[in-house]
């Protein structure tokens, strides 16, 4: 990487300045999500059946034209399926084990949508003529951005569902990330393309923006207050796959899923950052628009590798070798988890939770955007 690169200082001083602010909360109690991850689980195991049985006894992931799993309002509404997948052996000597990961995923998929084989289960999520836009986290650099294996089983996966290589974008924000995760940009549109927002001829849509002035006037860019979705989510991708690491952020609580693609999704972010609102309501605000709420189908997070302080930058002293992947069509969930994970975590070291800062999960939930309410979930758990 570059050695200055602005959007990263930016990160890191808004972070500090969040983390000066929030030295002076240290006894505030913690809101909606003080619950612990164990309680969660429990009450979880206790409270709900299979995701198998559910898809077997209603019709209630109908395969639309977008490609988006929905449910069939006259059916009872089912549990939001939802899979944690945990690989005890994808680490072996500090290094990934490629097999173990790639089996680890397929069973995720399976239990996901009940089928018997990945490839079935990849035909639930897509259609075999969509441009498929894979969002990634490259924020952390080498060590701790969305890792390579995934996207290759998303991409292994499309292409059983009849999904071509060359109707595939992975993309972000910015060019000089994905590079420094080791994603060359690649354009030649007779393959998987490696895109960004700010790559030569993509750029934003100033046809379709979030606007608001609830946020910091002076971390506005040049002074607007829109902020305006890329041409990769308006025009150029048909549905979306979200690709987040499970990771902290000292100004939202959690990165995960709907943090991801939120703010990678438009321009003219930083303005949402700054006390009092640290990015809540904007993330889930952003995420309400049809353009992105319409195309999502599927979210991925990456906890083979994850963090629990100083996010969302990497820092070695405050990640862990997870090993474990989330997976389910609502992101709100998936945050819920990612949320009651770094909580554990953190408990473990003797931190704070992060709770009372992810109001965006709520926000976000308020808005129709998923569940965040632990009893309308159905997790199922894979082992490898």
């Amino acid at each position: 990487m570059k050695s200055y690169d602005p959007v990263i200082a930016n990160i890191i001083a808004d972070c500090q300045e969040a983390a000066r602010d929030r030295s002076r909360l240290a006894s505030a109690t913690d809101g909606e999500f003080s619950i612990n991850r164990r309680e969660f689980l429990n009450r979880l195991a206790v409270g709900v059946g299979g995701i198998g049985g559910a898809l077997s006894t209603l019709p209630a992931f109908a395969q639309l034209s977008s490609g988006q799993l929905q449910t069939d309002v006259t059916e009872a509404v089912p549990l939001i399926p939802v899979v944690e997948a945990i690989g005890k052996e994808v680490w072996k000597d500090n290094q990934l084990d490629e097999g173990a990961v790639s089996e680890l995923f397929d069973q995720a998929m399976m239990k996901l949508t009940g089928r018997p084989s990945a490839k079935e289960a990849w035909r639930d999520i897509v259609l075999p003529d969509d441009i498929v836009g894979i969002k990634i986290n490259p924020l952390g650099g080498p060590e701790l951005s969305t890792h390579s294996i995934i996207i290759d089983k998303i991409i292994e996966g499309l292409y059983s569902a009849g999904v071509l290589h060359k109707q595939v974008i992975i993309w972000d924000r910015f060019e000089e990330h994905l590079l420094n995760a080791g994603y060359p940009i690649r354009p030649d549109e007779g393959d998987v393309r490696t895109l960004a927002s700010d790559t030569e001829g993509i750029g934003y849509d100033d046809e379709v923006f979030y606007e608001s002035e609830k946020d910091s006037i002076t971390r506005r860019e040049n002074e607007s207050t829109l902020s305006r979705y890329s041409r990769i989510v308006t025009q150029m991708v048909d549905v979306l796959i979200n690709v987040p690491v499970l990771k902290h952020h000292e100004m939202a609580g959690v990165s995960g899923c709907l943090k991801n693609l939120a703010f990678g999704s438009v321009d003219n972010t930083r303005r949402f950052h700054g006390k009092p609102l640290y990015c809540n309501p904007a993330i889930a605000e952003i995420l309400e628009h049809k353009v992105v709420q319409e195309k999502l189908v599927l979210n991925i997070v990456d906890g083979l590798v994850a963090s629990f302080d100083k996010g969302p930058t990497y820092h070695a002293e405050s990640t862990w070798k997870y090993g474990s992947l989330f997976v389910s069509t609502d992101p709100v969930i998936l945050d819920v988890l990612v949320l009651q994970t770094i909580n554990q975590k953190r408990e473990e070291m003797e931190l704070d939770s992060v709770s009372k800062f992810s109001n965006h999960i709520s926000t976000a939930s308020a808005l129709g955007l998923g569940t965040n309410t632990l009893d309308e979930a159905d997790l199922q758990k894979v082992e490898i």
